[in-house]
């Protein structure tokens, strides 16, 4: 990236230029200017991806010059510097969309700091730029294709509001013009995203999802007959039409080979994680159930993503009656009462993969796990005088109002997120203790309170009382006024500032009540502590 600097004080450039590691920054030229004209010039000659500016300048101010490059260069950031706060220039600078606005003399850090946000803002839009030019073909084929008559067909056919028959199937679908042949039997292939591998927008997602319909034509379908379709759910299931021939001759080995490169191509290609579903060749007329069969198999996979699935492999015993194989969760919540975390955790991944192993089991027995570990967390929460909402705002992964897992992957991640945070809370209790020191002795002058404390480590107020003065023998009050109280000897001791300025400092605007808690501390007020330290004794004002 290149870097203007644009500022009539030639000594402010060249410090700029030697203070700041742009190298490091990964900028391959600095150029500088010292009015508006050469900075246009600068812009003419080269591109320029971050422009620091101060405001005033005589020939054309810093505001002129970025109007100018708003209309020729937009893609460019702009920094302002200026030695005055006036509120005019910041307002006309916002007006004018300038990146950040800073005032001189700079701090070369925080001016690097904003000019690597900068950069990333410009490097974030460009490559926002090639994405969008390479979705350009699939936009241009997603616009003119949006709406086919063969797809209200299929939406009928699946949504059973077309009757047919054995007999009536090719004529009827050759009515909205898909061209079956009597006899065709379909081989449905359910294709489910499972997970975008990057944020999308609404447009962009819309965009991709025809992305993975297009290369499922290209790569399921192939040279065979068939289409790609989309359902009223949003569901795309490529079908394969098969006369008796050459369903005698489909190789299941051929079927299966072109999902496990369907599913690595639009991993590589297309940032998606799919599965593919694939079902039994069945009549046109059967097809309604054979779809919700497929979806019925997608909704039980506790599987992880990118993975084959084949209807006729699904265990044919009913899975109703039968008792998911869930753990006992009372010694569960004995080991986390004990601390083992990790032997927890190695419990919750072998339960999983026992229940994932048990093809009969599905969704509602990955439900029941849910609900019975879910159960087990809060009786420890409660039990412990924990709080679910301050552990989902210390910053562990835990998310308010996530959806539950649907897939064992999940589960797994869930439940070691919460293993590790309640177990973070309870064991690691130096560390918490150590940060509220450091709170404490940087707030010295402020009213803190137990709440207060408690809230910024996350915690249970009630808890970490108890807490605090297991590790340090006392209690939170105590802390704070022998911590204020040190803190005052040190500053009358060791200092001539007036002792009613001291207890200010220290949060007591009573000068009666703060030499009371200090003669409790040290037995002895605060003028005859000082006179005793060698200073001379002064009236408390």
């Amino acid at each position: 990236m290149n870097v203007l600097i644009v500022d009539d004080e030639m000594y402010a450039v060249l410090g700029m230029k030697d203070a700041i590691d742009w190298e490091s920054l990964g900028v391959a030229a600095v150029y500088e200017a010292y009015n508006m004209k050469q900075a246009i010039s600068r812009f003419e000659a080269q591109t320029i991806d971050i422009m620091i500016c101060d405001i005033e300048m005589p020939k054309g101010t810093g505001l002129d010059l970025l109007e100018w490059v708003n209309e020729h260069s937009p893609d460019t950031e702009t920094i302002f510097l200026t030695a005055h706060g006036d509120f005019r220039f910041m307002q006309r600078a916002i007006q004018l969309s300038s990146f950040d606005y800073m005032m001189k003399p700079v701090e070369f850090p925080a001016l690097e700091a904003t000019v690597r946000r900068a950069m990333e803002t410009v490097e974030s839009r460009r490559n926002e730029r090639i994405r969008n030019e390479s979705y350009k073909p699939y936009y241009e084929l997603w616009n003119r294709k949006k709406m086919l008559l063969s797809e209200r067909f299929w939406y009928d056919l699946l949504a059973q509001r077309v009757v047919i028959d054995a007999s009536s199937a090719a004529a009827t679908a050759a009515e909205y013009g898909v061209q079956l042949r009597e006899g065709d039997r379909l081989l449905p292939i359910l294709v489910s995203v499972e997970n975008w591998m990057r944020e999308l927008t609404t447009r962009d997602e819309e965009v991709m999802e025809y992305a993975v319909r297009q290369s499922a034509l290209e790569m399921l379908i192939a040279d065979a007959r068939g289409e790609v379709v989309q359902t009223k759910q949003g569901v795309t299931i490529a079908l394969l039409f098969l006369s008796p021939d050459e369903e005698a001759q489909l190789s299941s080995g051929r079927i299966g080979g072109a999902c496990q490169e369907y599913i690595a191509a639009c991993r590589q290609y297309l940032n998606c994680q799919l599965s593919c579903y694939i079902g039994e060749p069945t009549a046109p007329h059967e097809l309604a159930a054979m779809y919700k069969a497929l979806l019925a198999m997608e909704f039980n996979n506790l599987s992880e993503a990118n993975q084959l699935n084949r209807l006729s492999e699904l265990p044919h015993e009913p899975a109703s009656g039968l008792r998911p194989p869930l753990p006992d969760f009372a010694v569960w919540s004995q080991l986390l009462e004990l601390g083992k975390a990790d032997e927890l955790i190695r419990e919750l991944r072998g339960s999983l993969r026992e229940l994932g192993a048990d093809r009969r089991f599905g969704a509602d027995a990955l439900q029941a796990f849910y609900q019975g570990f879910q159960q087990m967390i809060h009786y420890h929460l409660q039990k412990k005088g924990l709080s679910a909402s301050q552990l989902l705002q210390g910053g562990d992964g835990l998310v308010q109002g996530a959806s539950p897992p649907r897939t064992l992957e999940q589960m797994e991640k869930y439940g070691s997120e919460w293993i590790g945070a309640i177990h973070r809370s309870l064991f690691q209790n130096e560390s918490v203790v150590q940060r509220l020191r450091a709170y404490i002795a940087d707030h010295l002058g402020e009213n803190v309170t137990r709440e207060m404390l408690a809230e910024y480590v996350h915690l249970n107020p009630a808890y970490l009382s108890r807490l605090f003065k297991k590790e340090t023998g006392l209690s939170i009050t105590d802390y704070l006024l022998g911590e204020r109280m040190r803190m005052a000897r040190e500053l009358i001791s060791r200092s001539a500032l007036p002792i009613s300025e001291i207890a200010r400092t220290l949060g007591y605007n009573n000068f009666s009540y703060f030499s009371r808690m200090f003669r409790k501390v040290y037995h002895a007020n605060p003028q005859q502590f000082r006179k005793q330290a060698g200073f001379a004794s002064d009236n408390g004002t």
